[in-house]
């Protein structure tokens, strides 16, 4: 029989080229990524608006009125007045801070707009990891199993092995054949993907990120928690505003004319019309507003932070799972070795047959590339408890 013996395989080098990859210079990160991604996004589409006045609450309105009187000696009155709605101080003060206000909330999006494309481009680049795993893992499998086949068909028509043999191995090749189409396909979608996620047309070769994932999260400064809790003071605000309480004064400047047969006289004046805030009436509809406005802000809230923990401890979970699993496999891969080393040796004797010789040599590829996967897995979940934890490349 021809002796056949088991190199290391050529695609076992390239996953752990993919696992170990060192970024060249000028390569591009996660960072560029993410960058990428923002700018196709584009801006969050807000324009500016007209500039507020620092004292007036609403648009000055002007009425002009004129009586005509029927009798001889009756008089005519023509009045104009220009009414100017004034803010109140507690009006001033809550403007003041609903315009500090919108700009911490416009800090909180654009963070919460970057940790959600984070999330994306993290899910993306791992996947496309992923998928460069596989069909590395499937390529080598049909290259072991052409090579098999080459060999066993030629014993076969010698009469060496049986026929029966030979097909198996061939069975197998066409298995392996599309089992490669498929992964290859998979990997051209996560490019294309990739590419129209973020404008790049090559990935990171480096996907670790600096330092070890946050081992408890710091909730406070969550970007999505910073974002809701923005809304909610700029709510808080904005329902004060329409309170009784913070009503705005009216300045109403006046003239008027008086035009009689004997008399004609103009006056002018000033009228101001003030809340009296000291009594602290609220209105009903005010009142129902700021809780129901509370009420739905403390569920969105627990809603938030539910699933944040859970998302957390779910990926804590398989943190946990994947060492294991990557403690077993490292133990299987040993084991593989010697298994290799075993065929190679049971070969050489013809003390094994060779669908046997196949099917443990196929095994001993599915052990190594179930660890390199493994590998990839443990950094992907790295990369979802940064993500989780809200914390962005």
């Amino acid at each position: 029989m021809t002796r056949y013996r088991l190199h290391r395989p050529p695609g076992f080098c390239l996953w752990l080229a993919l696992l170990t990859a060192v970024p060249t210079a000028g390569a591009a990160t996660l960072g560029d990524a993410l960058t990428g991604a923002l700018e196709r996004a584009g801006p969050l589409g807000e324009t500016d608006l007209p500039e507020a006045s620092s004292w007036l609450s609403g648009v000055p309105t002007l009425s002009a009125s004129y009586v005509d009187s029927q009798e001889p000696l009756g008089t005519d009155e023509a009045e104009v007045s220009l009414n100017l709605p004034i803010k109140s101080a507690a009006r001033r003060r809550l403007d003041g801070e609903l315009e500090a206000q919108a700009s911490d909330y416009a800090e909180a999006a654009a963070a919460y707009r970057r940790w959600l494309y984070a999330g994306q481009v993290r899910e993306a680049a791992w996947t496309h990891r992923l998928a460069a795993l596989d069909l590395a893992a499937a390529r080598e499998r049909r290259s072991l199993l052409a090579e098999l086949n080459d060999r066993l068909g030629r014993l076969a028509d010698s009469g060496a092995i049986p026929r029966y043999t030979a097909l198996i191995t061939a069975r197998s090749l066409v298995d392996a054949e599309l089992t490669v189409d498929e992964a290859e396909r998979a990997l051209a979608r996560e490019e294309r993907l990739f590419e129209a996620l973020t404008g790049l047309s090559s990935l990171p070769t480096d996907l670790a990120e600096t330092g070890p994932p946050p081992a408890v999260p710091d909730w406070q400064s969550h970007p999505a928690l910073r974002r809701l809790e923005a809304a909610r003071a700029q709510e808080t605000t904005q329902l004060a505003l329409s309170a009784p309480a913070t009503a705005s004064w009216n300045l109403s400047l006046i003239a008027r004319e008086f035009e009689g047969p004997q008399l004609t006289e103009d006056q002018y004046g000033v009228a101001v019309e003030m809340p009296l805030n000291f009594l602290g009436t609220q209105s009903s509809s005010n009142r129902s507003q700021q809780s129901a406005a509370r009420r739905d802000y403390l569920i969105a809230r627990d809603q938030l932070w539910l699933s944040l923990r859970r998302q957390w401890d779910t990926l804590q979970a398989e943190a946990q799972h994947l060492a294991r699993r990557r403690e077993l496999l490292g133990e299987a891969a040993v084991l593989a070795d010697r298994i290799e080393a075993q065929v190679t040796a049971l070969e050489a004797s013809n003390e094994i047959e060779a669908e046997l010789r196949l099917q443990r040599l196929l095994d001993v590829l599915d052990t190594r590339a179930a660890l390199a996967r493994t590998e990839a897995l443990i950094g992907r979940n790295a990369a979802r408890l940064r993500q989780a934890a809200g914390r962005t490349p």
